[in-house]
């Protein structure tokens, strides 16, 4: 069943689910804007009643989620990439009447650690060639993919960008849009603005027939290991791509690092931007295109650091095993190496008192009227 949650500073509840098999989903509309946030149209019509600015736009239909309603999900079985028949529903879809050969629009806001996984398919069911998976902060909250499984199950088109876009404490908004073969994903409230990155795959969609036109929508989670833990997902939308389509308007690299800062983030950001405010100044000054300065190195050195901090993993070994054979085989030949440099030396100055030959002939180095070929001991 159900949990429910009262928030004290609200009179709404809170609805937990499990699954997005189980939820119940209405018909609403969503006003568009190019230069604001998408809203509710109802509340939107409430705002310019009340004498605010309500951003002008299409109005667009849409399936939502269940106002109040918060699907918590599991990390995934790791079969079918993970995808089974809770992730879907029937009624999570382009509403009926809509043209969904234009393409498909998400909105949804999650909280998570790693791993929102949003799959567009013709079916309320993944299927293997035909489905298209956003995974937002994969690799443990490092980078974005986007990708579309080909039917041999071992090969996919997909592409990666390295960024850090969940976060685990406060809930974000992501969108992903579908449109001409461009599978793009970004985060905020304004589709199409804040755009992560975009997979081309023209051919596939001028090929295929027009059944496979994907209008269902799954909701997973991909993160995956004994540390993976589960995500909250709400306010989830879904509708077909606007006539005029939508126009994309990429994330500068400090953008997307903005998402999911902590204190030691903000310093790294601030003296990257303070570079960026610079490389604006000289551009200024020559007369010469601006250049955004590459992404320093530290915020990936710190994003790996805090990725084996919050996803450790058995196995992962700092320093030398001296115990292990090719720690022991590395300390034999050491010890080879010096008795060898050693007879040479010996050999040189004419000193040879300490040097004899063994029956096979090979020299070995006398020490307190003992000999020995065996490494060093390795306990010292």
């Amino acid at each position: 069943p159900p949990k429910k949650k009262r928030n004290m500073a609200s009179s709404v509840r809170e609805i937990v689910f499990n699954s997005a098999s189980v939820c119940s989903y209405e018909s609403s509309s969503i006003l568009t804007s190019s230069t604001s946030d998408w809203t509710d149209y109802a509340k939107s019509s409430s705002m310019q009643d009340e004498g605010e600015e309500g951003g002008g736009g299409e109005v667009l239909s849409c399936t939502s989620l269940q106002e109040g309603v918060t699907i918590r999900i599991a990390p995934m079985e790791r079969r079918v990439g993970g995808w089974a028949e809770e992730h879907f529903h029937d009624k999570l879809v382009i509403p009926s009447g809509e043209n969904k050969m234009r393409g498909v629009v998400v909105m949804l806001e999650a909280m998570a650690r790693e791993c929102v996984a949003v799959a567009l398919s013709p079916l309320p069911t993944f299927i293997m060639g035909k489905t298209y998976v956003v995974h937002f902060g994969a690799s443990g909250n490092l980078s974005t993919v986007l990708r579309r499984r080909l039917p041999n199950e071992n090969e996919a088109i997909d592409t990666t960008f390295p960024c850090r876009v969940c976060t685990r404490s406060k809930w974000s908004s992501y969108w992903v849009v579908l449109q001409k073969g461009q599978l793009s994903a970004g985060i905020g409230k304004r589709v199409g603005h804040g755009c992560i990155g975009t997979l081309d795959d023209g051919m596939y969609d001028q090929l295929r027939p027009g059944m496979d036109a994907v209008h269902y929508v799954g909701l997973g989670n991909s993160a995956l290991g004994r540390s993976a833990t589960d995500l909250k997902v709400r306010n989830v939308r879904v509708m077909a791509v606007p006539p005029q389509g939508i126009d994309l308007t990429p994330m500068s690299e400090s953008d997307i690092f903005k998402s999911s800062q902590d204190v030691n983030d903000a310093a790294l950001l601030a003296q990257y931007e303070e570079e960026c405010a610079k490389a604006k100044a000289r551009a200024v000054k020559f007369g010469v295109e601006y250049k955004e300065p590459p992404k320093p190195d530290a915020f990936l050195r710190y994003s790996e650091a805090r990725r084996l901090r919050d996803n450790p993993d058995a196995g992962f070994i700092t320093g030398i095993d001296t115990l292990s054979k090719e720690e022991q085989e590395k300390a034999a030949r050491r010890k080879r190496r010096f008795e060898e440099e050693d007879v040479k030396r010996k050999r040189d100055s004419g000193d040879m008192e300490d040097v004899e030959n063994t029956e096979d002939g090979e020299d070995v180095v006398v020490t307190d009227n003992k000999k020995s070929k065996d490494p060093l001991p390795l306990e010292q």
